[in-house]
């Protein structure tokens, strides 16, 4: 048996309201920043300052770790799924088995939503290239799991998937 890996990362893009909070964010920074340094001119008082300094500093903090990524990982039939926020923490949402999916494709607008089960989105946030796979695990019971893979992971995964759910993509069904 060939051993399959390839990895995949994908940066989410952010909404429109996440972009309004970033711009809120700067202009509250630059706002104290004036404010405090002023105040600090006007008083010759250093402390202020050190104030100062620690809003730039909590600004470009929280800035920096408002971007998203997702990697996701394939090894023989296993899919693994982490979300990276910030390039400085990682968490892993999902790992699943290919060959115990139920359901999987590109995600169009026919296909029909699953209002029971929980949804991992892990997708780049563009609508372009996004798959679903339907399965049900332990932690999540009944879930479907929304990513952009690439086309490489996609013919692994299509090769790990359960017999009749080849079938039922072979034939259209």
């Amino acid at each position: 048996m060939t051993d399959h890996f390839t990895e995949h990362l994908v940066k989410k893009v952010p909404t429109s309201q996440e972009r309004t909070k970033t711009i809120l964010l700067v202009l509250a920074a630059v706002v104290l920043v004036a404010g405090t340094a002023f105040v600090a001119v006007a008083t010759g008082l250093l402390v202020i300052l050190m104030i100062t300094v620690v809003v730039i500093y909590g600004a470009y903090y929280i800035l920096s770790g408002q971007g998203i990524e997702y990697e996701y990982t394939f090894t023989n039939g296993e899919l693994d799924v982490d979300k990276i926020m910030g390039k400085r923490r990682r968490t892993n949402l999902i790992t699943v088995d290919a060959s115990k999916f139920e359901a999987f494709g590109e995600l169009t607008d026919d296909v029909a939503d699953k209002p029971d089960a929980t949804l991992v989105l892990c997708s780049d946030n563009t609508g372009e290239g996004e798959y679903y796979a339907d399965l049900t695990t332990e932690e999540y019971g009944e879930t479907r799991l929304v990513f952009t893979p690439s086309e490489k992971m996609v013919a692994y995964i299509e090769e790990a998937l359960p017999r009749t759910l080849k079938y039922h993509r072979r034939h259209g069904i």
